[in-house]
């Protein structure tokens, strides 16, 4: 049992510090993690931006191939899942695997990744909000507002338990993904601009393609959030079993929906896609709703774009406060972090400092006249991207480390927790590669506050690194707590010592 929070101890109410145990399902945490992934918005601004300066029409194959390297990763994810059940994932996993002070470095960086991705997708929000209150109602709100406006919404609906975050998420992604599905199968089905294209799936394309290294970007960054499986283990019930299930589902889920809506996308237009992919940009998934569907698809897309994207940035929002509540409890960061509402079982206090820093974000880049989408939708998701697959990489090479102590008996042991990772940490250091040198394209800038994004990275991660060191040598008992795994028990133990 979970600790009773309505007993009091010397009369003082007993501090929460657990999360709601076994309150999500399986079906539950697919949902909650695919809306991360935000199928409306790659549709209709990553995938366009790919075919124009990217894959081209190799999108689909590309696409395709990333599923591939995904899945790859997802062995050695997957049986790190069945072991460890944590809030941190990728902090907890590291630190089982390569150490505290690797599991610190990795902790703080994926943290801040994740954190940063809340206001960058909030920005994209606040602009097509505001452009739409100004289309349909002739209100003018700034774009600022209305993504301040979303931080407050989340912090509220994030107060109550989890369930309800999952129902109002699973709600808001299948209202995108049916409406991807029907421009997309209208599209394929009519023949396009010019009949079915299945060369679009041959590798060869891409030597003619403007850029597969952005290419490849675009299809990484259309999943970051897949592997936050991970974080709702505490809150699955049979997690063992939950956590690797819903991450394969959901990377195939993902890999076959985007590859058949880029399939469409260079289907609609034919050998003229990245022509107009070039001049339609963000429209380029709209106009073809226009072309093979009914007038009023335009109208529901347009709403919907807007709660695709509040439904991603509330996803990293969540996945974010569980990170913060992980190092809290561990007393990393501050110890009122780690602690849960007493009757709901949410992290309300990183979810509110979560909150915080999100306004805090957004008021900076509109202080100084930022553009929302180009800005903080551009330059934000480049830092959260890159770092995201730094620590996935580490996680790769934590797997090999972890397994290698606790051994293996068979040659499926072999793949899946030596091969699989080892593939999985080369195919991340390549995209690594791949995104730094394309790094002025995909911010729009070459100056020296965006070159430096990769320095930044290396930055957060040698801070935390450092920061274990520190606790190492002046608080041991701390840096003991690193990475910990809980059971019912010790949460009950932490509370009592806290109140």
């Amino acid at each position: 049992m979970s600790v009773n929070t309505s007993d009091t101890k010397h009369g003082k109410p007993e501090v929460s510090t657990g999360l709601l145990r076994n309150s999500m399902r399986f079906f539950t945490i697919v949902l909650m993690v695919t809306a991360a992934a935000a199928p409306l918005v790659v549709a209709s601004a990553y995938i366009p931006l790919s075919i124009a300066f990217g894959a081209g029409m190799a999108v689909p194959v590309t696409y395709a191939s990333a599923t591939i390297i995904l899945l790859v990763f997802t062995v050695g994810f997957a049986q790190m899942a069945k072991r460890i059940t944590a809030s941190g994932a990728f902090y907890n996993f590291t630190a089982k695997g390569l150490g505290n002070t690797a599991g610190l470095g990795a902790g703080m960086t994926v943290m801040l990744g994740y954190s940063m991705i809340v206001p960058a997708i909030a920005g994209g929000f606040g602009y097509y909000l505001s452009t739409a209150l100004t289309t349909y109602l002739h209100v003018d709100v700034p774009w600022w507002a209305c993504a301040i406006a979303a931080f407050i919404l989340m912090w509220f609906l994030s107060y109550f338990k989890v369930t309800l975050t999952g129902r109002i998420l699973g709600f808001l992604l299948m209202l995108e993904v049916l409406s991807v599905f029907v421009v997309s199968l209208a599209t394929i089905i009519q023949g396009g601009a010019e009949g079915q294209l299945p060369q679009t799936f041959n590798p060869g394309e891409w030597a003619i393609a403007p850029a597969v290294g952005i290419g490849f970007f675009f299809a990484f960054w259309s999943w970051i959030g897949f592997e936050t499986t991970a974080i709702y283990g505490e809150e699955t019930a049979d997690p063992k079993k939950s956590v690797p299930r819903a991450t394969y589902i959901a990377v195939i889920t993902l890999g076959v929906f985007y590859t058949f809506a880029a399939y469409a996308a260079v289907v609609g237009f034919g050998n003229k896609s990245v022509e107009q992919a070039n001049s339609l940009l963000g429209q380029y998934f709209f106009v073809l709703a226009d072309m093979y569907t009914w007038p009023f698809m335009r109208v529901i897309m347009d709403l919907l774009v807007i709660t695709g994207f509040f439904a991603c940035s509330f996803a990293f929002f969540n996945n974010s406060s569980r990170y913060l509540f992980s190092m809290g409890r561990d007393h990393i960061l501050p110890r009122r972090l780690g602690h849960t509402h007493p009757i709901h079982k949410s992290p309300y206090v990183a979810n509110a400092v979560q909150a915080m820093i999100s306004i805090i974000v957004v008021m900076i880049f509109a202080l100084i006249g930022a553009d929302p989408l180009l800005h903080l939708g551009g330059w934000l998701p480049i830092f959260s991207t890159l770092a995201v697959i730094v620590v996935q990489l580490v996680v790769s090479l934590a797997v090999v480390a972890y397994f290698n102590r606790e051994g293996r008996k068979t040659a499926g042991d072999w793949w899946k927790t030596f091969i699989a990772p080892i593939l999985g940490a080369i195919s991340m250091g390549v995209v690594i590669y791949l995104l730094i040198m394309n790094l002025p394209f995909l911010a729009g800038s070459e100056e020296l506050i965006v070159m430096l994004m990769p320095v930044y990275v290396a930055v957060v991660f040698i801070g935390g690194v450092l920061y274990a060191l520190y606790l190492k040598k002046a608080h041991r008992s701390r840096f003991d707590r690193i990475g910990t795994v809980y059971d019912e028990e010790e949460i009950e133990e932490i509370a009592a010592h806290q109140s």
